[in-house]
């Protein structure tokens, strides 16, 4: 009897469930913390894939600098990792400061 990884069970598990619609963007996925790293995959995240280029929501503009520097390099890191073939990768700002803070309701309070 031949044993299966469990990760490799579990990818092609979403490979099935996101279909040949969303195939690349998964395969990015997959790869996207081992191309960046820990520390800047955390400030990342993948929107989408429209027209062979990359959409990419970074949390700062340090980041997002980084990021611009290095656009080449990331195009070939992905293009070897997950097999898809970007032309371009766009990255723009997220404004997650309402995710951080959260709204509470203040009571009115009576006086008297």
């Amino acid at each position: 009897m031949k044993f299966n990884k469990a990760g490799n069970a579990i990818k092609s598990l979403v490979y099935r469930i996101a279909g040949s619609q969303y195939h690349d963007f998964v395969a990015v996925a997959f790869c996207w913390n081992n191309i960046l790293g820990n520390l800047l995959s955390e400030r990342t995240k993948l929107i989408k894939i429209e027209n062979q280029t990359l959409f990419v929501a970074v949390s700062n503009n340090i980041w997002m600098q980084e990021l611009l520097l290095n656009k080449q390099e990331l195009l070939e890191k992905i293009r070897k990792s997950s097999g898809v073939k970007l032309e371009n990768i766009v990255f723009f700002l997220e404004d997650d400061s309402k995710e951080r803070k959260p709204n509470y309701l203040k009571r009115k309070r009576k006086h008297g």
